[in-house]
């Protein structure tokens, strides 16, 4: 009853909302944006509330640093544990080859200790200082101590924030509310004793090796099982674009996990935050979008991952747009709540390649999806005119004709045809056929010039032909005159 009544003063303004909603769809089924009215195109579409975020925990106070006798010089640590036994003898290697090594920070500084000594009841007392090996929550304390201390920081012109982006993570968050010490720390993305620059290529942190670093719990499915997180995102990730200009052509331009989802302040980025992560590269793309209808159903339109996917995104072209050999049967819950009704596109629901399509939302019997038919027959067209223009000029090329200026008259057209491939994220069929027909134009200009070029080719061997001809008659003609002046003597 007290629940009843607590959703009483919303129950006759929701009944009001769906009646609104059910004529409006009655009315408005299928209409296509508007491209002469930018700003005004309207289409009423419930919209769910939602989800309201769980506050974060505050990270917490930074310990000072561990103070102890002697500096980075001072070596008793190293000299001893280098001759306890090989696995000791390899961690003091590690230390000397580090950034911190080279930089004065010596064993000490996080494991406390008289490091000026040689005596093990010294060096290692408890009454000196002596913490040994921190635990899994106190080893991200102790790297903060230092690392969230900008007078020590500001000499090697390092970020000093890692220390508040970590506890905001999904990591931190989990380590500091639920205790859970299996997630991720510091030590196990940077090393321990063995901590290297991120520029240094052999860093597991290097942008190559960021994937597989990420992978090395976030494939095991062991180590995700008690979370329930899938474990095939690196095998799908290094057959996507993505991953494929990144590991197999050494782009560092590509996006890593990194890029996507953070490093200290790793999270999956929310449905909202995706626009704005995917246009931290594809700041163009991104303004296109904001031009569109999609973009204006706020909270709850298509996102990059509806029709490019996620891990899995692969170069987009003209498949996109339609599904080949007919739609298969969508649910109305594909696109809309299956409790009121609302707009809610699920990431889910468009996980298969196959899903991401316009007419997975749009059915073929509505107005939008003959906008999009002339949508995709405008890029079809211009990416024929293209190919075309670029075999006629490949073939004046074969024949040794000079082809300069189509190349540069095809490029033009390539140019048009990116721009209108783009311009489709604006969903405006005018734009995108304003910059199609240019690309036509282009098109046609090239091909001109290539069958000019081949025309020439044609003329110049027929040419030939006619001169070879005559130069053979004369020949021949020689040939006679010469018999008949020795016939005659």
């Amino acid at each position: 009853m007290t629940s009843l009544r607590a959703i009483r003063p919303f129950l006759a303004p929701g009944l009001l909302a769906l009646a609104s909603l059910f004529m409006t769809s009655i009315a408005t089924a299928g209409a296509p944006a508007d491209d002469s009215r930018s700003g005004s195109w309207a289409l009423t579409v419930a919209q769910a509330t939602p989800t309201p975020e769980v506050p974060l925990e505050s990270a917490p106070p930074l310990p000072t640093p561990i103070a102890h006798p002697g500096d980075a010089s001072s070596t008793g640590c190293v000299d001893c544990h280098s001759k306890v036994d090989n696995r000791q003898a390899a961690i003091a290697d590690e230390w000397r080859a580090s950034v911190h090594a080279k930089e004065g920070v010596g064993c000490a500084d996080c494991h406390g200790g008289d490091p000026t000594s040689d005596e093990i009841t010294v060096g290692m007392a408890e009454a000196g200082g002596f913490q040994g090996v921190p635990g899994r929550d106190e080893t991200v304390a102790l790297c903060g101590s230092c690392h969230a201390n900008a007078d020590r920081m500001r000499p090697y012109q390092v970020a000093t924030d890692q220390y508040s982006k970590y506890y905001s993570s999904v990591h931190g968050q989990r380590l500091l509310i639920a205790r859970d010490e299996r997630v991720a720390i510091c030590s196990d993305c940077h090393g321990a004793h063995g901590v290297k620059p991120a520029s240094d290529p052999t860093a597991d942190v290097y942008p190559l090796n960021v994937p597989a670093l990420c992978a090395s719990c976030h494939a095991d499915a062991a180590k995700m099982q008690p979370y329930g997180i899938p474990t095939d995102q690196y095998d799908v990730y290094k057959l996507s674009i993505h991953g494929t200009q990144l590991l197999e052509e050494q782009d560092l331009r590509a996006p890593t996990c990194a890029s996507c989802h953070g490093s200290h302040a790793a999270k999956p980025p929310r449905s909202d935050e995706v626009v704005a992560v995917c246009g931290q590269c594809h700041t163009a793309t991104q303004a296109l979008y904001e031009e569109s209808a999609h973009a204006r159903l706020e909270g709850v339109g298509p996102k990059c991952w509806t029709c490019h996917g996620t891990h899995d995104v692969s170069e987009p072209d003209e498949r996109l747009f339609l599904h080949e050999g007919g739609v298969p049967d969508y649910l109305c819950a594909t696109c809309h709540s299956a409790t009121d009704q609302s707009l809610r596109l699920e990431m889910d629901r468009f996980e298969q390649e196959s899903d991401r399509r316009c007419d997975t939302c749009h059915h073929e019997r509505s107005l939008i999806y003959s906008q999009v038919e002339a949508i995709a027959g405008a890029i079809g067209g211009a990416r024929d005119a293209y190919d075309t223009a670029l075999h006629r000029i490949d073939d004046a090329a074969a024949l040794g004709m000079i082809v300069t200026d189509a190349d540069v008259a095809a490029q033009e057209a390539r140019t048009e045809l990116i721009k209108a491939r783009a311009a489709v994220h604006t969903t405006k069929l005018t734009t995108i056929s304003a910059l199609t027909d240019a690309a036509l134009a282009k098109s046609a200009a090239a091909q001109d010039l290539a069958n000019a070029k081949l025309a020439e080719s044609d003329f110049r061997r027929e040419a030939m032909v006619i001169v070879i001809a005559l130069i053979s008659l004369n020949v021949l003609v020689l040939v006679w005159l010469r018999r008949r002046l020795h016939a005659t003597s």
